[in-house]
This record gives structure tokens, C-alpha cells and sequence, in this order.
């Protein structure tokens, strides 16, 4: 692993094209995750390697000022609402130039599904309905393009089990605990908001409330700018791997460098919040 001893460095562009995959990636999960069952349970790998240069907040690599090493970000998410279960996969590849060969296993099922990002990023999936990795298993993962071979590998941790209040009034400390997960580093806490229609011809509106990451077993949002009643919806998961901040070293082997994480819930971890208007007039 190329890690400890190379400077920081800076190369404007790439980072700028690094910043847009990373960005498309995130937004690519967060659409993925509307799509799908909310409550969820998941599990994601991610990796992070960066080609030709690195902003402050990771420690480069050696050989990262030489071109050599392309910057990928992969994720495997898992879910089941008690109804449904299914795994998504994705590796988004973002290099200067472009590969031409991508090729990327994990738990040696090949991602086949083939997507581009512009001219951002190679992108390779696969969909099944089926829940593949369970807490305790090893998770690997493979990439090889025309820049190398590079190799990671994780095991799953164990699902939180998250405690949350049934509803809340608008002005109100939305506030999550959960005791500590076997093999987690840290947690994701995501969560959407469902507004309640205010008529017949607007149906609810669904947005992204929160989404950040902690070391703690706890988290609070306020809820002070929200206008109208409605439902919070999310989950917390479980993370294995090095927490995203500044100074953290990657965890990847191989020709690329970078962090491999993963990450489950199940759900245990969901949590369904009302939030209603202490001002709206109340029926007799």
C-alpha cells in the first residue's frame, strides 16, 4: 500500500474532474436509494482513488503526481424492507485520460452493466434481488483497468438497531441513538422528508433532510426550518473502513489507492418520524 509517505499536491483540473465524479457518485446512490424501499436495509463497499493529484482532505500516495493512478469510487448496497431484498453494485471510474478497460468483481460477481458519466466517468453495475453479503462475511473487491489491477477487502459489520421518537412537532430536536455495532468504524445516518399535501391537486413532495457521518452512537437536526407537517424516513448504517476525513490514510492494495468501506443496515436500523404543525387548527 502506497500511503504514509507522500506529500500533499495539487492539480486543479483533475481535482475539479475528481470532484464531479465524486459528486455524480453520491448523487447516484442518493437517486438509487429513492428508487428504492424505504424502510431499507443496506451494505456498501466504497473506494476512493485518486489520478494525479489530491485536495487537502486525504494524504496522496506516491506515484499519484505521476499520472499513474485512476480515481474510483464503488459501492454495494443491500437491502430488504421485509417485503423485497435486492443488492446494487456500482464502480464509477474517473481518470485523464479515460480507460478503456474497466473491469471490476466484487465477490467475484462481475459488475456487467455498462454506464458512462459524461465525460467524467466509466461506470460498471449489476442489480439482483437477492441479499449476497450478511454481517461477519468478508467483502473484495477488484479493479482492473488500463492503469493496473488494484484490490481491497472488508468485513461486513453488524447492523444498529436505531431508536427514534414516533413524531415530533416542527420546532422540535429530531434525536437517533443506537448502541455500538460490532465491526463498525463510524456510521452513515441518511434520512428523507415527505411533506404532507396542502391539496388534492399537489401530490407529497420527497426531499433529501439529512446525510452525514459519525463516530458517535447519536445524532440530532433540527427541525426549525421546516414549513409544513410530514414524515421524516431513513436509516443508519453501520460503516467498516477509515473515516472520510482530513489526513486519512487509504486502504487499498495494488496499482490505485484509496478507501474501501462497508456499509449495513437492516430494518432494525429504519426509523419513520411524523412531524406535525402545532399551529394548524384542530378539528372539534
Amino acid at each position: 500500500m502506497r500511503t504514509s509517505s507522500a506529500p500533499r499536491i495539487h492539480f486543479p483540473a483533475l481535482c475539479d474532474r475528481v470532484a464531479r465524479a465524486r459528486a455524480f457518485g453520491v448523487a447516484s446512490w442518493s437517486n438509487h436509494m429513492t428508487r428504492r424501499f424505504v424502510p431499507f436495509a443496506a451494505a456498501a463497499a466504497a473506494v476512493l482513488l485518486l489520478a494525479g493529484g489530491c485536495s487537502d482532505d486525504v494524504v496522496c500516495p506516491e506515484g499519484v503526481q505521476d499520472g499513474v493512478v485512476p480515481h474510483i469510487s464503488a459501492h454495494v448496497m443491500q437491502g430488504s424492507d421485509g417485503r423485497a431484498e435486492w443488492t446494487h453494485a456500482e464502480v464509477v471510474c474517473s481518470a485523464d485520460p479515460l480507460p478503456s478497460i474497466l473491469i471490476a468483481f466484487v465477490n467475484g460477481r462481475e459488475l456487467s452493466g455498462v454506464g458512462t458519466s459524461g465525460d467524467l466517468a466509466l461506470v460498471r453495475f449489476f442489480d439482483q434481488d437477492v441479499i449476497v453479503w450478511q454481517p461477519g462475511s468478508v467483502c473484495s473487491l477488484e479493479v482492473t483497468s488500463d492503469y493496473g489491477y488494484a484490490t481491497a477487502a472488508a468485513a461486513v459489520p453488524e447492523a444498529p438497531l436505531v431508536s427514534a421518537p414516533a413524531a415530533l412537532t416542527i420546532g422540535d430536536t429530531l434525536r437517533l441513538h443506537w448502541p455500538a455495532a460490532t465491526g463498525a468504524d463510524y456510521y452513515r445516518v441518511m434520512g428523507t422528508f415527505t411533506d404532507s399535501p396542502v391539496s388534492a391537486d399537489r401530490g407529497d413532495r420527497e426531499t433529501l433532510a439529512f446525510l452525514t457521518t459519525t463516530r458517535d452512537t447519536a445524532a440530532a437536526f433540527t427541525t426549525d426550518s421546516i414549513a409544513s407537517p410530514g414524515e421524516f424516513v431513513g436509516v443508519v448504517e453501520a460503516v467498516a473502513g477509515p473515516f472520510p476525513q482530513g489526513g486519512t490514510e487509504g486502504n487499498i492494495s495494488g496499482d490505485g489507492w484509496g478507501f474501501f468501506t462497508l456499509r449495513y443496515s437492516d430494518a432494525g436500523s429504519a426509523f419513520t418520524v411524523a412531524l406535525s404543525d402545532p399551529r394548524a387548527p384542530r378539528g372539534d
